[in-house]
């Protein structure tokens, strides 16, 4: 996969504590950052598939409802 640059401006103090998470760890800034924005973004992804899936459900039935609907289906 190809890389590209990003350049984003952060909060200092942010800045500073990823300097000190990474120093601690021995980890990379941009393995940080990457792997914080993909689980952000599938995050969100994931948020906008529940709420289509909450829009497109039937809602709630009476169970007498249900059981006339149900019982149409079966006579032939």
């Amino acid at each position: 996969m190809k890389n590209e640059p990003f350049a984003t401006k952060l909060p200092s103090d942010l800045t500073a504590q990823l300097d000190v998470v990474c120093k601690k760890l021995g980890l990379r800034k941009n393995f940080v950052l990457e792997t914080a924005l993909r689980e952000k973004i599938e995050d969100l992804l994931d948020a906008e598939d529940l709420r289509d899936a909450i829009r497109e459900a039937t809602g709630f039935h009476p169970w007498e409802e249900v059981k006339k609907a149900s019982r149409r289906g079966y006579r032939k």
